[in-house]
C-alpha cells in the first residue's frame, strides 16, 4: 500500500491542504451568515437622555439588559425622536427629561416621558420592555414612601440592595441533554453544505488523473481497488473529522448511530467522486457531474436527519 500512499497522500499535501481550508473558510461563512441572521431578531429602542442621572443611566442599562434589546442613542439636539418610528428604523423611541430623578422619586413619572412606539406586535413587546423597567425602578421608591408612612425610616440605597437582594429569581432552569442523538437537522444542514463544498476535491486532485501512468499501475493485481480505496478512505476520514468538530462546536451530542449513517453516506459519496475522478476524461464533463452529484448526496444526507 504505500506506493499508493505516497501517489494519492503524500504526492497531494497541498491539495489536502486546500481541501481542508476551503471547507474551513466554507463554516466560517455560514458561522458569520448564523451570526448576522441572529442579530437581526434584537428589539431596536431610541433613547435620548437629557437627565444624564444615575437614575437615568440605571433605567438605560435595566433595559439594555434584555439579549432581545439593541439600544440606539439620540443626541440631545434630534428634537423629532418619532421620526425614527415613522421610518421604521425602530420600535420604539423615547426621551428621558432633565427632571426624571425628581419625578422618580416623587412618584411622578405619568404622562412626564414622551414615548413612540410602532403599532404592532414588535411594538407592544418594545413597549412593555419598557414599561417593565421603568416599574422595576419605581419600585424601591414606592416601598420608602409606604415606610416612611409607617415611620420606619431606611435610606433609598438601603431598600434598593434589599430588594434587589430578596427579588425572587426565575425558577426555570435549562437542563443540557446528554442523551446521544440519533438526528440533527441543524448539523445535517452544516455538514450537508460541507458535503458540496467537499466538490472541489475533484478539479485539487486533478493531477492523479493521468491516463498512461495508470493504465500501467492498473496492470498489476488489485492495484485499481488499492487506488480506490486509498482515496475513500483519506478523504472519508477528513470528513468524518469534520463532523466531530462541527458536533463538539454545536455542542450536541450524536450517537454512534448517526456517525454510521454518516459514515455510510460519505464512503458512497467518495467512492463516486473516486470513480469520476479516475474515469471521467473531460475536466469540465468531471466538475458538472461532481456538482450534480455533490448536491444529490447532499440532500439524500439532510433526508436522512428528517
Amino acid at each position: 500500500m504505500k506506493p499508493y500512499i505516497q501517489l494519492v497522500i503524500k504526492k497531494q499535501w497541498f491539495a489536502y491542504f486546500i481541501f481542508i481550508l476551503t471547507i474551513m473558510l466554507a463554516l466560517g461563512a455560514l458561522w458569520i451568515a448564523h451570526k448576522s441572521a441572529s442579530q437581526t431578531f434584537k428589539i431596536p429602542i431610541a433613547v435620548q437622555d437629557m437627565s444624564h442621572s444615575k437614575s437615568s443611566k440605571q433605567l438605560i442599562h435595566q433595559m439594555d439588559s434584555s439579549p432581545y434589546v439593541e439600544i440606539q442613542y439620540l443626541s440631545k439636539d434630534d428634537f423629532y425622536i418619532d421620526d425614527l418610528v415613522k421610518k421604521k428604523e425602530v420600535m420604539v423611541s423615547l426621551q428621558i427629561p432633565k427632571d426624571f430623578n425628581s419625578k422618580l422619586k416623587n412618584n411622578n413619572l405619568k404622562s412626564s416621558i414622551p414615548l413612540y412606539g410602532r403599532d404592532d406586535f414588535i411594538g407592544s413587546i418594545a413597549v412593555e420592555i419598557v414599561s417593565r423597567s421603568l416599574y422595576e425602578q419605581q419600585i424601591p421608591y414606592i416601598i420608602q414612601e409606604h415606610l416612611d408612612d409607617m415611620n420606619q425610616t431606611k435610606s433609598h440605597s438601603d431598600i434598593q440592595n434589599q430588594y434587589y437582594k430578596d427579588t425572587p429569581k426565575s425558577q426555570l432552569t435549562t437542563h443540557s441533554i446528554t442523551q446521544n442523538a440519533n438526528q440533527s437537522i441543524s448539523i445535517g444542514v452544516v455538514f450537508a453544505c460541507v458535503i458540496m463544498v467537499s466538490a472541489i476535491q475533484i478539479l485539487l486532485h486533478q493531477r492523479l488523473k493521468q491516463n498512461a501512468p495508470l493504465q500501467r499501475l492498473f496492470l498489476t493485481n488489485h492495484s485499481q481497488l488499492k487506488l480506490y480505496s486509498t482515496y475513500v478512505v483519506t478523504h472519508v476520514f477528513i470528513l468524518i473529522i469534520i463532523l466531530i468538530g462541527i458536533s463538539l462546536v454545536i455542542h450536541q451530542p450524536l450517537s454512534i448511530f448517526f456517525y454510521l449513517k454518516s459514515l455510510i453516506i460519505l464512503v458512497i459519496y467518495e467512492l463516486g467522486i473516486a470513480l469520476l475522478l479516475f474515469k471521467i476524461n473531460v475536466l469540465s464533463h468531471r466538475i458538472f457531474m461532481a456538482i450534480v452529484y455533490a448536491i444529490v448526496m447532499s440532500v439524500i444526507y439532510l433526508w436522512i436527519q428528517l
